[in-house]
């Protein structure tokens, strides 16, 4: 029976519960760490490692109970009867208990579903119901001569122990707020009660950089920041009629029960920012906080509450990374399922890298670069491609940002660079002709120890001469760049390798590295060709800053290439700026390797 004398709810068998067996290693460690937090408020007569044995068995019986097809709550009574057998009695250890198995037990032994949260708070309420049932049984049968008074009041004591665990089943201890748990429940309770047509929303709100506030003023006086945290939102949220919880460490939820659109959602964001942007006064302090939230706001149906909290902590990681490009702190982003869709996709292609690289799923595509003088053919540049056995070919933007965020671009590099070098040596072979071979080199890689090292052994296995060969490396690539990697640059020139400054133009532009850097070519971006016969500010921007930067480079002994031609016009008016090299679609678009062997004239 519960509390209230109803008989408890079963969950109906047709809507079993994914069942998930824990790994032993995972079971063993979490009855570790039970055992110690029992140790730490209860005295186990028979030493921890005989508690630790009867914690092992009881988290057993409630994973158990927990993925069971038959979802029976009242299983937990037995755990708690048996946790007073052992001599695990005092209410401190039965709190602490409920407290880390509440908050720890999916996490840890890797359980995720969503009737699993719901679950486990029924299960545990059922625990320390029989937990108190069998402290009060063995009140009773110890000394049945108290007398009436006595009795009523040790009763009442327990109905109060029981409220209270109940209490911290489903509240955060610091902040008294409804927790994890508790703001789950309700979020699937509020679902299942929604008219067909219903929308709701959900605001999730996260401290920026609390942990450097933490180490800075310490764990305490950083408790007394989430508690005043706490309460401006709880102030606010009361005013509005939303349903605020504390998630845990620095991230508070609001859940809107009724909405029309995003905007409703939105506009709880803002208040719930603006309300944190005063600093919070502590002990003569004033500490700054800002925060960062993200929003969801969809149809009820159909709707599931883990994966609303989900959306939500999502839009959360885009508002952080739209203040780190803007630099502004208290923004919001709203859940975009189509980005998210994308997002899954990148990190899907990116855990697929190092697979594909090992299956020789990457391959090159060469763009010619001409000579404007004479239209000939002096080299191509190498284009990395995807052959992917699934999505076909996957263009270098969906692959190379993230391999450059992982580090993958270091060895796919490589890689293609050496698939480069060979093929350039295959053309001299079956030819005669001698091209250059341009190739990219990522940030990254010029970061890299050994880089040197590697780029000569592919030379060397090659057999392509380094003075043939050219590295493009970015303009970023130049800005707060180290004294190691700037030794690793010029020991590529030290090479005989010539370095071309891709996109030039794009990046920051600065003219000085061109004294200062080994650069043997300066590659035009695209842009400085847009419009050159419109009269408009760009154009005649444009018409003035080429011929200067063509003269500045030949004074400096660097060759121009000019990106994007894709007219003959441009073309034309290249070459009268003399104007080095060209590449663009008018000059010859991306090709397999076959297609260039047909440019070249056959010995």
């Amino acid at each position: 029976m519960t509390e209230n004398g109803s008989s408890p709810q079963r969950d109906a068998p047709a809507a079993p519960l994914l069942r998930v067996v824990p790994p032993e290693t995972r079971l063993s460690a979490m009855a570790r760490l039970w055992a110690r937090v029992v140790a730490r408020s209860s005295f186990v007569p028979e030493g921890r490692s005989t508690a630790r044995a009867v914690l092992e068995n009881a988290l057993r019986a409630l994973v158990d109970a927990l993925t069971s097809d038959s979802f029976d709550p009242t299983r937990g009574r037995a755990i708690g009867r048996a946790l007073v057998a052992s001599h695990i009695s005092s209410p401190k250890a039965l709190g602490d208990s409920i407290d880390l198995l509440g908050g720890r037990l999916l996490d840890e032994l890797g359980i995720d579903d969503e009737q699993a949260p719901r679950r486990l708070a029924a299960l545990l309420g059922q625990v320390a119901t029989g937990f108190t049932e069998s402290l009060r049984d063995a009140a009773l049968g110890a000394a049945e001569d108290i007398n009436k008074a006595e009795r009523t009041a040790w009763r009442d004591q327990q109905r109060k122990l029981h409220r209270r665990l109940q209490h911290a089943l489903l509240h955060d201890q610091l902040t008294d707020l409804p927790n994890r748990a508790q703001f789950t429940g309700w979020l699937a309770e509020t679902l299942a009660r929604a008219p067909v047509d219903a929308r709701l929303g959900l605001c999730l709100v996260n401290l920026d950089r609390f942990k450097a506030i933490n180490d800075s003023i310490g764990m305490e006086k950083a408790d007394q920041v989430l508690l005043a945290v706490g309460n401006r939102l709880s102030a606010q949220a009361g005013r509005y009629g939303h349903f605020l919880a504390h998630l845990g460490a620095d991230t508070f939820a609001i859940g809107v029960a009724r909405t029309n659109d995003s905007d409703d959602v939105a506009k709880v964001a803002d208040r719930a920012l603006r309300t944190l942007a005063d600093p919070i006064r502590l002990d003569g302090m004033q500490i700054p906080i800002t925060a960062s939230a993200g929003i969801v706001e969809r149809a009820a149906a159909g709707a599931q509450a883990t994966e609303l909290i989900r959306a939500a902590d999502i839009s959360v990681g885009w508002a952080k990374t739209d203040q780190d490009r803007y630099r502004q702190g208290g923004r919001w982003a709203l859940f975009d399922p189509d980005r998210n869709a994308a997002e899954v996709r990148r990190h899907t292609l990116t855990a697929e890298i190092p697979g594909a690289l090992a299956r020789g799923e990457f391959e090159l595509a060469y763009q010619p670069l001409v000579r404007l003088a004479d239209q000939e053919l002096v080299g191509v540049e190498a284009l990395a491609r995807w052959n992917h056995p699934v999505h076909g070919w996957v263009s270098p933007g969906q692959f190379i940002p993230s391999a450059e965020d992982t580090g993958l671009i270091v060895p796919l590099g490589l890689a293609l660079l050496e698939k480069a070098c060979a093929q350039a040596a295959a053309w001299r072979a079956s030819t005669g002709q001698s091209l250059i071979m341009s190739v990219n080199l990522a940030v990254a890689q010029i970061r890299t120890p050994g880089l040197l090292a590697s780029i000569t052994d592919v030379l060397r296995r090659t057999g392509w001469p380094a003075e043939l060969l050219q590295l493009e490396i970015t303009e970023s690539a130049f800005i707060g760049t180290d004294d190691d990697a700037m030794d690793i640059v010029h020991g590529l020139a030290d090479l005989g390798i010539g370095l071309a400054i891709d996109d030039f133009g794009t990046g920051y532009s600065s003219l000085a590295y061109l004294s200062e850097l080994p650069v043997t070519n300066l590659k035009l971006a695209a842009s400085f060709l847009r419009d050159l016969d419109a009269q408009t500010k760009t154009a005649r921007s444009n018409l003035t800053i080429l011929p200067a930067l063509i003269k500045l480079s030949h004074d400096l002994d660097v060759s121009v290439t000019a990106e994007g031609i894709e007219e003959a016009a441009q073309a034309t008016h290249l070459k009268g700026l003399d104007c080095d090299y060209g590449q663009g679609y008018h000059l010859g678009r991306p090709m397999p390797a076959d297609n260039v062997t047909a440019l070249l004239p056959q010995r």
